[in-house]
C-alpha cells in the first residue's frame, strides 16, 4: 500500500478550466508543461497566472495535483463564473507513477530558498530541496508519510506532483458544479468515446456562471471536436 492509499484516500483532484476536458478526454492524459508543448500546444494554453512560477522556482515538469477536493484556485474560479471541473484520478493510478509532495503553494509562496535567502527550512514533514528547486518537497516514502501524517486533513493544502505525465484510466471520474457544465462535459465525453463517469456535484462557494464566459467555453469545445487538429486560441480565464 502507498503513502497516499495508505492514508485513505480514494482520488487525487485535478482542477481545470472546463473547455481543456476535449483536448484531456482526447489524450487521456494529464501532462506538464513541457510535454504539452511538445504536442504542440502554445504558450498561451497556459495559466498565465502561474506559468512562469513554476517554470522559475523549478517545478515546470510537474502535473499539478491534490488532495483537496475544494481548493482556493477552484473557489476563485467559480465565484468569478468561470465554468470549471474537476479531474478524480484514481489513487492507484498516481501511486504507480513517479510523485512528489509538496505542502507548500507552488505558484503563489513567497518564501523561496534563491538569491542567498534560506527558503522553508527542511525536514521530514516539510520535504527537502533537490536540483532547482526554490521550494522543498518530500521525495522518498519517509519523507511523504511524515508530511502526511502532520499536514494531511488540516488546512495546508498538499500538492502531489506527478512527473511529466499521468494516463487517465477509465474508472477516472470527473466532477461539474452545475447541470449545463454536466451536460457538456457528457456531450465530450460521448463525443470522444471516453467512459469516464460525472458526477454533478454542489459547488463549494458561489457559482454564478457567467453567460459570457459559458458561450465561449461551450463554442471552443465544438471547435475542438470538430477539429482533432485544432489545439485552442488562447482562451484562458486568468488574462480576464
Amino acid at each position: 500500500m502507498g503513502e497516499l492509499s495508505g492514508r485513505g484516500a480514494k482520488w487525487v483532484n485535478h482542477f481545470a478550466p472546463l473547455h481543456y476536458l476535449v483536448f484531456i478526454g482526447r489524450s487521456r492524459k494529464l501532462m506538464s508543461k513541457p510535454a504539452l508543448v511538445q504536442a504542440g500546444f502554445a504558450q498561451n494554453h497556459f495559466r498565465s497566472m502561474s506559468k512562469q512560477q513554476d517554470v522559475r522556482r523549478g517545478f515546470e515538469r510537474y502535473v499539478h495535483l491534490t488532495l483537496d477536493e475544494a481548493p482556493r484556485i477552484l473557489k476563485a474560479k467559480l465565484t468569478a463564473g468561470f465554468p470549471h471541473f474537476c479531474i478524480r484520478v484514481p489513487t492507484s493510478s498516481v501511486e504507480s507513477a513517479a510523485y512528489d509532495l509538496c505542502r507548500y503553494n507552488v505558484a503563489m509562496t513567497r518564501q523561496l530558498r534563491r538569491e542567498g535567502k534560506t527558503g522553508f527550512p527542511e525536514s521530514r514533514s516539510n520535504g527537502r530541496y533537490y536540483a532547482g528547486m526554490q521550494i522543498p518537497v518530500a521525495r522518498t516514502r519517509a519523507d511523504k508519510a511524515a508530511m502526511l501524517a502532520e499536514h494531511h486533513r488540516t488546512r495546508v493544502m498538499i500538492e502531489v506532483l506527478v512527473l511529466d505525465f499521468i494516463c487517465l484510466p477509465d474508472d477516472t471520474q470527473l466532477v461539474s458544479y452545475a447541470p449545463e457544465d454536466e451536460t457538456l462535459a457528457r456531450k465530450v465525453l460521448d463525443r470522444l468515446m471516453v467512459p469516464w463517469e460525472v458526477v454533478l456535484s454542489k459547488p463549494p462557494g458561489p457559482y454564478p456562471r457567467n453567460a459570457k464566459y459559458a458561450q465561449q467555453v461551450a463554442q471552443f469545445v465544438d471547435r475542438a471536436l470538430s477539429d482533432p487538429t485544432w489545439l485552442g486560441n488562447g482562451l484562458e480565464f486568468d488574462r480576464v
